[in-house]
């Protein structure tokens, strides 16, 4: 390997070497701004997949150092000091993206149930319309009941009338005929 990369990148000797660490000990540190910052990927990385380091990634590894010497601090938690951007950028897109997928399931729930409105106004319109050609029909059948009723009425009546015109005849003739005495009195 060449001592020094393209854009003043440092392989993990050379960074090593800077900060007066081993090799391994720096594999530690990156593994913990890796796992501080979610991003796998933090540090460039050469064709043999080994990290490589600029200068202020050894300037932020010795701060997180001295930082961790301080009264309850850790690599880890000087590490989330050092690279908080990064994480409250993932948390933030985190939790604006749990947020996102929960708007889209309350606007899915709110689709479903508009189109089960839907649904339930367009079968009332339906049973409305058939009520009212329901309705349409009744009265019809019920104007025609009142007329074929009308006409037996009058049916009735005129049979009626004629059953007394019959009877009055009957009367009136029975009346010109007389009484079976009558012939013998005139």
């Amino acid at each position: 390997m060449s001592k020094v990369k393209t854009n003043n990148l440092l392989t993990p000797a050379q960074a090593a070497k800077d900060l007066g660490i081993s090799v391994a000990t720096l594999r530690k540190y990156s593994l913990i701004v890796e796992k501080t910052t979610a991003n796998s990927k933090y540090f460039e990385r050469n064709s043999q997949n080994n990290r490589l380091y600029t200068q202020k990634n050894i300037d932020d590894f010795k701060e997180m150092v001295k930082l961790s010497h301080g009264p309850k601090m850790t690599l880890e938690t000087s590490a989330a000091q050092i690279y908080p951007a990064a994480d409250a950028k993932e948390s933030t897109d985190t939790k604006q993206n749990d947020e996102i997928a929960g708007l889209q399931e309350t606007v899915a729930k709110l689709e479903s149930a508009n189109k089960k409105r839907e649904l339930t106004i367009k079968e009332l319109q339906q049973e409305l319309n058939d009520a009212q050609k329901s309705k349409e029909q009744l009265q019809i059948e019920l104007d025609t009941l009142k007329q074929q009723a009308k006409e037996k009425v009058e049916n009735n009546d005129t049979q009626k009338d004629e059953n007394i015109k019959e009877r009055v005849n009957e009367k009136v003739n029975d009346d010109k005929k007389g009484h079976w005495w009558n012939k013998f009195m005139n």
